[in-house]
């Protein structure tokens, strides 16, 4: 009898212990943002950072100024899926600096130099995952991949899972044979690739989950950037790149993982259930 109430009592410790717990690390809704230029939204929830990449570097026609910026969505914004988002969005572009005309997309840039990052401590976590909704113009790169680093300077092309977008004219392709794509997995809103209109379509919920390498990692960030260049890189509409106009935005970004740590409500628990587990010992001896 003695040995079940010992058994059971550790039990109790052990779960009270190692309970994972799903939590946000960083995650980004622009809620909290004003309408405004805006290349570094903070986190809304947890600790993390953002910014662009590769809008101030090619001539679209001419080199720009990077402006990214916190807009409101409209109801209209939407193509073959019918999907809108009505919330405060982050779009990614450059405008017109001192040169001239620009817009900061361009075919000239190599494959994953161009888009966005977000960054986020994982020390603690483990079980990274990554959720974000993705919108392109319908003269926006129609090709996006995923990259993730752990120190900051090497980054890993990852798998993005579409879910539910792969009916709303979203495609998961992976290239093994063209040097102007991406060596690996990327997400393409393309006209000619899935047969749907493409073009101003909101695409939700789109996850991705990280490798064990990425858990209670201190340098960790995600990127969502161009897949091709040159001749790959096309429009929503199946066409060339004009580099004068198009963009991508972003909602919902969430860096999550999971804890091991006792929530605090169990420590009374924990400490008796310990207190009980050393006299039963003592006095099974």
């Amino acid at each position: 009898m003695k040995n079940k109430q010992i058994a059971s009592i550790a039990a109790l410790i052990a779960t009270s212990i190692t309970a994972a717990q799903a939590q946000t690390i960083a995650g980004w809704n622009f809620e909290s943002d004003s309408i405004a230029i805006n290349n570094n939204p903070a986190a809304d929830t947890g600790s993390g950072t953002a910014s662009s990449i590769g809008m101030n570097i090619y001539g679209t026609p001419n080199v720009g100024v990077t402006t990214d910026d916190v807009l409101v969505g409209k109801s209209s914004d939407t193509g073959g899926n019918g999907e809108s988002d009505v919330s405060q969005v982050w779009r990614v572009r450059a405008q017109a600096g001192a040169n001239g005309a620009a817009n900061g997309w361009s075919s000239l840039a190599p494959i994953g130099t161009q888009g966005a990052v977000f960054s986020a401590s994982t020390v603690g976590y483990s079980g990274v995952n990554v959720s974000f909704d993705w919108y392109t113009t319908t003269q926006g790169e129609a090709n996006l991949q995923a990259e993730y680093t752990l120190d900051g300077i090497h980054w890993n092309n990852v798998a993005i899972n579409i879910g539910a977008n792969s009916t709303e004219g979203l495609a998961a392709l992976v290239n093994t044979t063209s040097a102007n794509t991406v060596n690996g997995s990327y997400i393409s809103d393309n006209l000619l690739a899935n047969g749907s209109k493409a073009g101003q379509n909101w695409f939700q919920d789109l996850t991705i989950s990280l490798p064990s390498t990425a858990n209670n990692d201190p340098n960790f960030a995600i990127e969502f950037v161009n897949a091709s260049t040159g001749a790959d890189d096309v429009s929503t509409q199946g066409t060339a790149l004009n580099n004068s106009s198009g963009n991508w935005r972003f909602d919902n970004i969430v860096i999550s993982g999971t804890t091991a740590v006792p929530e605090p409500a169990s420590y009374p628990m924990l400490a008796v259930g310990a207190a009980a587990l050393v006299g039963l010992i003592r006095r099974k001896k």
